[in-house]
């Protein structure tokens, strides 16, 4: 079974996350990012989400434990390496099973 790979943490006073809010990290202030924006391309913690959802109603958010694709943060996607069968495809996943990173097309043809 293939998973995605783990994103980078960042550390504040409160814990370790993933991801940080975008609006809260520009304050300086580290809370974790629990939702993300597909239009703004922004990750929002759970009192940011309700302000940006209010002004934005027609924006799609998901939410990290929603089981949609959580996108990887700009940080991790520069330094995945490319598959080797897939040229220009990252590899993103890996394989439980196989013991084996995957890019999406292997991830999709191979390991479903």
């Amino acid at each position: 079974m293939a998973t995605k790979l783990e994103t980078s943490q960042h550390k504040s006073s409160d814990g370790v996350y993933d991801v940080c809010c975008s609006i809260c990290e520009d304050d300086g202030i580290h809370k974790e990012g629990l939702f993300y924006c597909q239009k703004c391309s922004n990750y929002f913690c759970d009192s940011c989400v309700l302000t940006h959802n209010k002004f934005h109603k027609s924006h799609s958010v998901i939410e990290e434990k929603g089981g949609e694709i959580w996108p990887v943060s700009k940080t991790v996607d520069d330094t995945l390496e490319l598959c080797e069968e897939h040229k220009s495809e990252k590899l993103t996943m890996f394989c439980e099973d196989d013991e084996k990173l995957l890019c999406y097309v292997c991830h999709l043809r191979n390991h479903k």
